[in-house]
């Protein structure tokens, strides 16, 4: 493949999708499924990055149903809350936001350039406009994801926002944070790690229900049955990444810590769903808040406002590469440069 950027439409999976796509990446999004990009594809060593799931078709989502009873697969967008609550302010006092939020549950309008999918919704039971423009250059294993949220009402609205990218596992992956940031235990479903809600820990090492200690950053086997969630203080360094040793691919996820101070780590070894083929996936999440729920983020000032008819503006870079070790990874992330904010 030539080093140009092709954009083209086509099929995925039976729907209608967009394509990105030069010599080292392909990046594809159905826009009809909340503008959800489902796959990320190394052109190097072919490895999909994303999780997939076959046993779990597409199918278009309900407003208000729980994330959990569609594919469980790709990058979602979570906004204006992670985990389902009622809005607690003024003038949306007890207003549901669904489980995940309102984003990933909607049908997304597009527009595909020669070198960039936008996509965009308005909001349904509070008044925003959600843009987002996904960038491949020529000839560049990286793409920039770039967004912009608008208020259109007069009163400022409090909100979560967070990626919401499920990445395929596989055992003995690594998780690279770098200078091992403090982290806050938020649940788990099964017996893999413990801790008391938002209880503080520092990066890897984390505690077992048996009183032990478990390396949170190194992935382990589905048979695990476990699921559970940490958020990690964002790094200055302003990256994070997913690193398969033995055939060396990583991804990495570049961010600005002042705009995404949190970054989001769910980790699922075969405990959830509950039905089906066990999930198996990394979640890499930057995320302007914690925890879940945009009701206790607000609690814990931990959350962002947008004024009344203001705007917010944040970018990620995804970059795909290889390296041999996780100091190799630094490296290239110092090579690349936190150009994103």
């Amino acid at each position: 493949m030539p080093s140009a950027v092709v954009s083209r439409s086509g099929i995925f999976r039976n729907w209608n999708a967009l394509y990105l796509e030069n010599a080292h990446v392909c990046v594809v999004v159905i826009p009809q499924l909340g503008g959800k990009i489902v796959s990320i594809q190394s052109r190097a060593s072919g490895r999909e990055f994303l999780w997939q799931d076959e046993t779990r078709p597409y199918r278009s989502q309900r407003y208000g149903d729980e994330f959990g009873n569609y594919d469980i697969s790709g990058f979602d967008e979570c906004f204006p809350s992670i985990g389902a609550c009622n809005y607690p302010d003024y003038p949306w006092a007890d207003v549901a936001i669904p489980d995940h939020g309102e984003l990933w549950c909607i049908p997304w309008q597009s527009e595909l350039t020669d070198s960039t999918i936008y996509v965009h919704a308005y909001g349904i039971h509070f008044p925003y406009h959600f843009e987002k423009w996904i960038t491949l250059g020529s000839d560049a294993a990286s793409f920039e994801i770039s967004y912009r949220i608008s208020n259109l009402s007069p009163f400022e609205f409090k909100y979560l926002w967070s990626a919401h990218p499920l990445f395929a596992a596989q055992e003995g992956m690594r998780i690279v944070l770098p200078s091992d940031p403090e982290v806050r235990f938020a649940f788990a479903l099964g017996n893999r790690i413990s801790g008391e809600f938002l209880q503080k820990y520092r990066w890897s090492m984390l505690p077992e229900p048996s009183g032990g200690l478990v390396d949170y950053s190194l992935i382990g086997s589905v048979a695990l049955d476990a699921n559970d969630k940490v958020y990690a203080n964002a790094p200055a360094e302003g990256w994070c990444a997913l690193h398969e040793p033995q055939s060396g691919d990583f991804l990495a996820i570049l961010f600005s810590p002042e705009k995404t101070p949190f970054v989001g780590i769910c980790i699922d070894h075969g405990g959830w769903p509950f039905e089906g083929i066990p999930g198996y996936w990394v979640a890499l999440e930057p995320c302007t808040g914690c925890p879940d729920r945009l009701d206790q983020a607000i609690a814990g000032d931990e959350h962002k406002t947008l004024a009344g008819y203001g705007s917010a503006e944040w970018s990620l870079r995804v970059h795909l590469g290889q390296a041999d070790s996780a100091e190799t990874i630094s490296q290239i992330m110092m090579e690349q440069g936190r150009r994103v904010g």
